[in-house]
């Protein structure tokens, strides 16, 4: 999931010998921003180590170093995203008072991202591979309990604030989840992405959503 919405286009340019501390972490992240990218295209089955290395401008054996496996390395980059979504749902939090505020403040940026088309084929990725790789399909459900994780808990707070009614927070949190990803899925198949959020600009199509979930979990005066 990229959080930026910009695709790195550049190459490592290094000095000779051993890279620096600040080097070293320049060419990680590169490195999982690039895989990222590779499997937005839906090619994990050739995804090629020796292809990424060329792409970035580092030795194949710089990737191993760091990354055993192409399982460990997409691995790693699928935790880069969450790692970078995580800390945005951290900045949410502490900009306010208000659970409910930080809650559509976190959940209106994961719609925005949701809906990137390079990030819908990274779900296409992801939702194919779980299909055909048991393996996977366990690590795909680790990465989704990774994304709600941030959701459940501003949840359970606005619980606690007395802001959303009693109830389990975890399938709270996943009826929201489900009114967000809804238009993803339309967007797969449908001409346009204002068919997929139902003509509705991308602001409107959250707050419609999102004014959905309040109506049926908020507390009524």
């Amino acid at each position: 999931m990229d959080t930026s919405g910009a695709a790195m286009t550049t190459t490592i340019q290094r000095r000779a010998g051993r890279p620096r501390r600040e080097e070293a972490r320049a060419i990680e992240t590169l490195i999982l921003d690039r895989t990222i990218d590779a499997l937005r295209d839906a090619r994990y089955a050739t995804l090629s180590i020796d292809a990424l290395a060329q792409d970035i401008g580092v030795t194949k054996q710089t990737i191993y170093r760091r990354f055993p496996s192409k399982d460990a390395l997409i691995d790693a980059a699928i935790q880069h995203r969450m790692d970078e979504l995580y800390a945005f749902a951290r900045d949410a939090a502490d900009s306010t008072n208000e659970p409910i505020a930080a809650l559509r403040t976190f959940t209106r940026h994961m719609f925005r991202l949701l809906l990137k088309p390079e990030n819908i084929g990274l779900s296409i990725f992801i939702n194919h591979a779980s299909l055909t790789d048991a393996g996977f399909a366990m690590r795909q459900r680790h990465w989704h309990g990774m994304l709600m994780a941030p959701i459940i808990c501003a949840v359970a707070t606005a619980q606690k604030r007395g802001l959303l009614a009693a109830g389990d927070p975890s399938c709270m949190a996943h009826m929201l989840f489900d009114l967000m990803y809804g238009p993803v899925n339309r967007a797969r198949i449908a001409p346009d992405s204002l068919t997929a959020l139902d003509g509705l600009c991308e602001d409107g199509a959250f707050d419609h959503r999102f004014g959905a979930f309040l109506t049926l979990y908020g507390v009524r005066a």
